[in-house]
């Protein structure tokens, strides 16, 4: 926010002594509407920006902390693998661990996206170096991380797990593919 023409109106109270000049809406303000417009800006990033994060960053922990991401899939490879050969089995294992990857590199994807924008909030409060813009600019970044988290949270519905016993290519007999559609998900193929 900067200094700006004594001859401008204050856009709130309109006295004729606006000094000071918004460079996020630019509106001219006095001294004292000045103050309550930064406090004001100050209040909707804690009421927007920090409470979304925060609550984003719930969402991460839980995240976190569970592991029945892929519990269904997991069974499904240990039946079809407890009624196979012991070439099966070692393609299972080898399938499992491939997941187990693949699920790894969207989460880290993810809690990377959120780490960004984590350190971008603290610089911000910290040197009270904010605007409308940049409370509408973060806001943006954490509704695409939630729509990623909830996209990678709803990844079980969109797994689809195809069992072909004819004709078996014993290199090829179950692997785990990456495919891309509307948004990333897992596909398991036996």
């Amino acid at each position: 926010m900067a200094t700006g023409n004594q001859s401008n109106l204050c856009s709130i109270c309109n006295k004729p002594s606006a000094k000071y000049l918004c460079i996020g809406c630019k509106k001219y303000f006095c001294a004292k509407d000045f103050k309550e417009h930064e406090q004001q800006l100050s209040t909707k990033f804690d009421n927007e920006i920090i409470q979304s994060h925060d609550e984003l960053l719930d969402q991460i922990r839980k995240l976190e902390k569970s592991n029945s991401l892929a519990l269904d899939l997991f069974d499904e490879i240990e039946q079809w693998k407890n009624m196979t050969i012991n070439k099966v089995e070692k393609a299972a294992e080898k399938a499992q661990h491939e997941l187990i990857e693949l699920i790894d590199k969207q989460r880290i994807t993810i809690i990377k996206q959120f780490e960004s924008i984590t350190s971008e909030i603290r610089h911000r409060r910290e040197e009270e170096n904010f605007v409308e813009n940049d409370i509408d600019e973060l806001k943006q970044k954490i509704n695409e991380i939630k729509q990623n988290l909830e996209q990678f949270t709803q990844i079980e519905t969109t797994m689809t797990i195809i069992v072909n016993n004819d004709q078996i290519d014993w290199n090829r007999l179950i692997y785990i593919q990456e495919q891309q559609l509307d948004c990333e998900y897992i596909a398991l193929k036996i």
